[in-house]
């Protein structure tokens, strides 16, 4: 038997909950279902959306835009007060359907966790079959509104990047010999840790794109 190509092999899985607690109250309230739903801390034009449905993105609305903006894009966004303690219910019951198909090795956020591939499950075919039995076990466990989208890659900072680049439930696979270039189609805010302020520095030092950011070595990126 010939010994895998470690060139193609995954060992981190990354699931991330689309428009998370908008979804749980069109799972909740099927009224709501197919619907643009923004979910806020009060009712208030000043304040902001903290989470939007699919429906509610297509008008232009996103995580932080403030209510009376989110009125004026999309006049038929309903408005929910958020309760976190409905969150952490179904939190808690994604956390036990995920495991009932693979370890978690860390929660990351509410919406958010990581496994760690062992053995055959590295290999793509298997990650991806584990991918695709995470989310119906979710669907079926959980709530047919709750949807995620999955990475696999060979670390966990990569995963999450794959997690993120289709949405909403997605599935994106990076393996060692698509490095570097499947990262090239990113723009540098893609990646977990670049902000406002990360990319305006990388953008002094001529850096604005990431095919930049990839040529560089260890020490000038620490720099």
């Amino acid at each position: 038997m010939n010994p895998r190509d470690p060139s193609q092999l995954v060992r981190w899985l990354y699931l991330d909950m689309n428009s998370f607690f908008a979804s749980v109250e069109q799972e909740m309230n099927p009224s709501l279902r197919g619907k643009p739903v923004a979910v806020v801390p009060l009712h208030a034009d000043t304040t902001c959306c903290i989470a939007v449905s699919d429906e509610g993105k297509a008008w232009g609305v996103k995580t932080g835009t403030k209510v009376g903006e989110a009125k004026r894009l999309c006049p038929q966004m309903q408005f929910i007060e958020g309760d976190h303690g409905h969150y952490m219910k179904y939190h808690n019951k994604i956390v036990e359907a995920v495991e009932s198909c693979l370890p978690i090795e860390s929660v990351c956020s509410i919406d958010e966790m990581a496994c760690l591939l062992t053995g055959s499950q590295q290999d793509l075919k298997a990650a991806e079959a584990l991918a695709v039995k995470v989310k119906s076990t979710i669907r079926a466990r959980v709530g047919a509104s709750l949807r995620c989208s999955i990475g696999v890659a060979p670390n966990r900072y990569l995963a999450k990047i794959a997690g993120d680049m289709k949405k909403p439930d997605g599935f994106t696979a990076i393996r060692p010999c698509d490095l570097p270039q499947i990262l090239h189609q990113l723009r540098l805010r893609d990646l977990p840790g670049i902000g406002a302020k990360m990319e305006s520095r990388l953008n002094q030092k001529h850096i604005d794109s990431l095919e930049k950011l990839c040529s560089m070595s260890p020490k000038e990126m620490s720099q």
